[in-house]
């Protein structure tokens, strides 16, 4: 199927509250391209460097979301061009974005560890309390939270994680939080993901097919 048949497909089974970000990273500009004038305009990136080259190769038109874990020295390579910054772990690196915004917040999201000790993230414990720091550091907006379940060979075993996500970002915004996003769920799983409130997803198999393997920059 062409990048414009997956993109239809995945669009008629996502609810309207469901923002579809297509997953771009280490795929050439042309696929982004392609993928625009089927009408796809979010876009997710998970290096700052190529996010930087993309964006000013096409210009205006997609709209860019930084998905991956950002280094406080590659800041300066997101901000004024990503529309929303997914996995804020830090207060440190919340305030490198904020010193990089000048006068327009930048949109983030916390990112959420769900108990694996090798990944980044916020432990579940602590991330409305992080959230709550993070309300105080001046030129970031925050928006959410964005969680990458641990690996199930069956997509319902992310039901659990997607579930304690959802409920962590109620119990915040009940207490007064703007926990109003939730990026959670990928090719493999965002149909679960949906039905535990995501309103972001972040596909790139199911779009573009399977990735050549690159090394991390």
């Amino acid at each position: 199927m062409s990048i414009a048949d997956n993109l239809a497909r995945i669009r008629t089974a996502l609810p309207p509250t469901v923002t579809l970000i297509a997953v771009s990273k280490t795929r050439p500009a042309s696929i982004v391209t392609e993928a625009l004038a089927a009408g796809q305009l979010d876009f997710g990136e998970n290096y700052a460097q190529e996010l930087r080259d993309k964006a000013e190769l096409l210009g205006p038109g997609p709209r860019w979301h930084f998905i991956g874990s950002l280094q406080r020295n590659k800041v300066k390579y997101v901000v004024g061009r990503a529309t929303l910054i997914h996995d804020v772990d830090s207060i440190e690196l919340a305030e490198e974005i904020g010193k990089r915004s000048g006068n327009t917040p930048t949109a983030i999201l916390v990112g959420v560890n769900m108990g694996e000790a090798q990944k980044s993230g916020v432990p579940a414990a602590g991330a409305l309390a992080f959230a709550r720091a993070v309300l105080g550091v001046p030129g970031v907006s925050l928006r959410g939270l964005m969680t990458i379940p641990p690996a199930t060979e069956d997509p319902s075993g992310a039901a659990p994680f997607f579930e304690e996500l959802a409920a962590l970002a109620a119990a915040g915004r009940a207490d007064g939080l703007p926990l109003h996003e939730l990026s959670m769920g990928m090719s493999h799983d965002w149909s679960i993901a949906v039905a535990h409130g995501a309103t972001l997803v972040r596909l790139g198999t199911a779009i573009f097919g399977a990735r050549p393997l690159v090394s991390e920059r």
